[in-house]
């Protein structure tokens, strides 16, 4: 064999060495880590766990065994045990180190998870491996990570075709039906039915909170998302948290590295901080050793994280931490871990927010990327929206504004609306900007019956002017409270601009004959506070056109409140039915002929400004007309 020949047997060689040396640790990724179960813990047993005290790099501390609480949890135990460690001696349980390893003989024996309120000891609870690896290979359904790409496609592993095509599991999302009129009943209905908002005995072992990093938020903005977060024990903090600039991060998970879940990523950013237990194979991590939120299957994007500091508190010492590189999508949010896919990238919505009006502002134009899901994108886009507008003016005065936003919805395209109005507090006044109709049509996407839709994308540019130019609706009488049925009634409505004298504008409205002998309210109100009744929605198409539907914000209307009701169908509406009818359509079995609403006689007139306050009369109808 001459050196040509021997030399090619020798680069074989080694290829089939590395080759199997491949296969083999393949095969030992698919088994999964060595480890020990909770039937082999003694008290006493000493053994390290890992985590991240600063930067990237994992770092040992000892653990010494307690004992096992048996059935701490359904189906789970918890391992008691100590950890002496200079800096845990003083800080107790570190909200961020949920999910570090620990190890026993070598073997993963769980994940740091809880601790308790008040501690003077650094005693922790460890939530068991065995539970934690079961819901690493829980499967996903087919349907629940909308919008969501496999990174298969971009980043195709050695050896493979890159996937053709969205995965089937990407296909949609059950619509959530909670029908919350505002950006934060949602979140508030999931806690009320978890019981999350009663707070734990203060001896009840919790767990290690989770840190919520606030990057770039005003002290108002990061107060009303951490109440809304809270009950899920989530703890925000205004520690920073945006990605880091130059220098090199690390782009993959590793045992014991910090681990950021991304609920806003951008020009501001809200990253829950915790700790990887384990990379398993077929690209999936656990993390944190309990739930972030409890929520299931949720699809949430997550990077790696560096770790600045721990901040110690005999109140509750936590890690000061930044996300890094972003990385694979929360696919599961368990009661023993949560579970990241880095195969997966989480879909996620771009909002980007214009402010025009507000002279010198060192920031006028904001982009973001919020968390895509049914409970938590109300919130995030108001918590960027109120953020953005508090930190480009705090000014508490007189502001007129215009919000014009087009919301892009999956499978119906852009939706444009505007609203106008006036605000007394400031362009930041937070009832006012959680009424815009945006926060309906982000309802309406993640909550109709009737497909499965989201939010793929927000563009708002908000206009204000420093001004009070508003007519405000101060008084309104008629010549006569006791009126004719079929009679037309002058409504005089007095309005009062700001600095200018009273002035009156007279409105016709038409009593209706069938209201003879009844006493009727009469409502004087802004176009903007008027709900029109609309038929029974057949579809999001008339989801959205219902929430376009409504009078001029600049109207002043009248509202005859009628005796008789209406009923909503599907696709139509009967304004007006004798109560002898609606009777007798109420006693029709079957699939129901509708739902009951108040009817109401209107009539609008177009002010030139926007109208704010309301008056109220009440009419009393006579029997019968009085001879003329």
């Amino acid at each position: 064999m001459g050196p040509s020949s021997r030399s090619s047997a020798g680069v074989w060689l080694v290829l089939a060495t590395a080759g199997a040396l491949l296969a083999a640790t393949a095969a030992i990724a698919q088994r999964g880590p060595a480890t020990i179960s909770v039937d082999e813990i003694r008290p006493g047993m000493r053994g390290h766990g890992l985590t991240v005290f600063r930067g990237t790099e994992p770092e040992r501390f000892d653990v010494e065994v307690i004992d096992v609480l048996h059935n701490f949890r359904p189906d789970q135990d918890l391992i008691l045990a100590r950890t002496p460690h200079p800096i845990l001696n003083r800080a107790i349980a570190v909200g961020g180190m949920s999910g570090s390893p620990i190890y026993f003989d070598g073997k993963l024996a769980g994940a740091y998870a809880y601790g308790w309120p008040f501690g003077i000891e650094p005693v922790i609870g460890i939530t068991p491996i065995e539970n934690m690896l079961v819901e690493m290979r829980r499967p996903v359904r087919g349907d629940s990570f909308p919008g969501a790409q496999p990174l298969a496609a971009l980043r195709p592993r050695r050896g493979e075709a890159p996937a053709a095509g969205p995965a089937s599991r990407l296909a949609g999302l059950p619509p959530y039906r909670g029908g919350a009129r505002t950006a934060f009943d949602p979140i508030r209905a999931h806690r009320a039915r978890l019981g999350l908002d009663r707070a734990p005995g203060p001896m009840q072992p919790v767990p290690a909170s989770t840190p919520v990093m606030l990057g770039g938020f005003t002290d108002d903005a990061a107060a009303l998302l951490g109440e809304e977060l809270a009950p899920f024990g989530l703890h925000t903090l205004q520690a920073g948290g945006g990605q880091r600039r130059g220098g090199s991060a690390p782009s993959s998970f590793i045992d014991g590295g910090a681990i950021g879940v991304q609920l806003i990523r951008g020009d501001i950013n809200a990253t829950a901080i915790g700790t990887v237990t384990h990379v398993g194979g077929r690209d999936r991590v656990i993390a944190f050793g309990h739930p972030m939120m409890n929520a299931g299957e949720i699809g949430l994007p997550t990077s790696t994280a560096r770790v600045l500091h721990i901040f110690q508190s005999s109140a509750r010492s936590f890690k000061i931490a930044e996300g890094l590189e972003p990385n694979g999508t929360l696919v599961h949010d368990r009661q023993s871990a949560i579970v990241i896919d880095t195969d997966l990238q989480a879909a996620t919505v771009p909002v980007h927010i214009q402010l025009n009006g507000i002279e010198g502002a060192p920031r006028t134009e904001w982009n973001v990327e919020v968390a895509g899901h049914r409970l938590l994108t109300p919130l995030l886009v108001f918590s960027a929206l109120g953020n953005a507008v508090k930190a480009t003016s705090a000014d508490q005065t007189d502001v007129m504004y215009t919000a014009r936003y087009r919301v892009d919805i999956e499978g119906h395209g852009p939706v444009e609306l505007s609203d106008r109005g006036y605000m007394s507090a400031g362009p930041a006044d937070a009832r006012t900007l959680a009424g815009l109709r945006l926060f309906d049509l982000i309802d309406a996407a993640y909550g109709n019956p009737f497909e499965e839709s989201r939010v793929t994308g927000i563009d708002l540019t908000l206009d204000v002017r420093f001004a009070r130019d508003t007519y405000e609706i101060v008084d309104a009488s008629v010549p006569s409270t006791e009126v004719d049925p079929g009679s037309d009634v002058d409504v005089r409505v007095v309005l009062q601009r700001f600095d200018e004298p009273p002035t009156t504008r007279t409105v016709t409205v038409h009593v209706p004959e069938r209201a003879a002998g009844e006493t009727l309210q009469l409502e004087i109100e802004p176009g903007s506070r008027v709900r029109v009744e609309e038929p029974e929605a057949r579809d999001l198409g008339d989801i959205v056109e219902a929430v376009r539907d409504r009078f001029p914000d600049t109207s002043v209307v009248t509202s005859l409140k009628m005796p008789t009701r209406g009923l909503r169908f599907r696709g139509h509406v009967v304004r007006s039915l004798p109560r002898s009818a609606l009777n007798a359509l109420h006693r029709v079995s079957g699939t129901g002929p509708g739902r009951p609403f108040v009817t109401y006689v209107r009539r609008s007139v177009d002010v030139g400004a926007i109208v704010t306050g309301s008056a109220q009369i009440n009419l009393n109808v006579r029997e019968t007309p009085r001879e003329r």
